[in-house]
């Protein structure tokens, strides 16, 4: 058994490294830009109350990824300009043995350019890391005893803070979207007793497109995102359908990782989905899948319309 958990945790934190470093990959990408890009926040002219929970590998218990990611954005106006603003936080619990969480706020300043608004923002907070060492057990020999101490496990719970910046660009239209941003722009040290590592700068790329059909009512919005640290990258290539502006399904490929079904839905000011990762890799053979819940809040603002708030993403529509 012990064999066992030190396998799952090593599978856990290897996997998760070639995936994404450190960003969460989250199927519904589209609806968690406020986590990749710090310049989305006010970008519907809302206030937008969204959670995100995503339940990895499903099959491999206590050891299968869990994460939370929760946000609050928002429009305002100073000194005669449109601002935005938000606040983010995320819980990532890697394994029973590993957990970061972050949390932060955002910042946003739109600019008309041309058909469309180019959005700068910045986002700024604390990562709060923590290895639970005293539950590591490590695998014993054939009469029962432990082996050597690994000065590179920990065997006490550390919990490290550090600062963390991120800052984005995108620009929309009311057919088209495209964003870059960059993570942890300050590469956060982590230099303790127990602990010592560090988080490295990531780079993602998103883009989308609104393709009207013959029913004003139905629409296709193919989509890529892109993540990438320069020297792994992670995919997605999504086709999403909109029917009567109220209900959505589609599929998403990650390349050489999963398949994944979506499903949405908007009623009144409340806007949910669901998506499901089917494995392309071997890890479907320990695994049903990943399972991934998304719900969103909507509360119309009482504010002058101006120019800047004429414009909306395709994702909200």
């Amino acid at each position: 058994m012990n064999r066992i958990v030190i396998m799952l945790i090593t599978i856990t934190g290897c996997v998760r490294t070639v995936q994404a470093q450190y960003d969460v990959q989250f199927s519904q990408y589209f609806n968690a830009m406020g986590y990749y890009n710090p310049a989305v926040v006010g970008l519907s002219g809302n206030l937008d109350v969204t959670a995100l929970y995503r339940l990895q590998w499903l099959g491999f218990g206590l050891s299968a990824p869990k994460t939370l990611f929760a946000t609050a954005n928002m429009p305002f106006k100073y000194l005669n300009k449109e601002h935005g603003v938000g606040f983010v936080m995320v819980k990532d619990d890697i394994s029973s043995i590993r957990s970061n969480m972050f949390t932060g706020l955002q910042y946003a300043f739109p600019k008309k350019i041309g058909k469309g608004i180019l959005r700068i923002g910045l986002q700024g907070g604390l990562i709060n890391m923590t290895v639970r060492g005293d539950k590591i057990r490590l695998p014993v020999d054939s009469l029962g005893n432990p082996g050597p101490p690994d000065e590179a496990i920990p065997v006490s719970t550390t919990d490290v803070k550090v600062f963390d910046l991120s800052a984005g660009i995108y620009f929309s239209t009311d057919k088209l979207y495209i964003g870059a941003a960059s993570t942890h722009l300050l590469k956060p040290q982590i230099d303790e007793e127990n602990l010592k590592t560090f988080i490295e700068r990531e780079y993602n790329f998103m883009a989308g497109y609104n393709i009207k059909t013959n029913n004003p009512l139905h629409e296709l919005q193919p989509s890529v995102f892109v993540k990438t640290n320069l020297t792994m990258y992670q995919v997605d290539v999504t086709a999403r359908a909109i029917f009567a502006k109220k209900f959505s399904g589609g599929f998403s490929w990650r390349i050489n990782d999963a398949v994944v079904l979506l499903l949405g839905a908007t009623i009144g000011k409340i806007q949910a989905g669901y998506a499901y990762d089917f494995p392309t890799t071997a890890i479907r053979k320990g695994s049903m899948g990943s399972h991934e819940l998304f719900l969103k809040y909507r509360m119309q603002l009482n504010k002058p319309k101006t120019i800047l708030g004429k414009y909306k993403s395709v994702r909200f529509l």
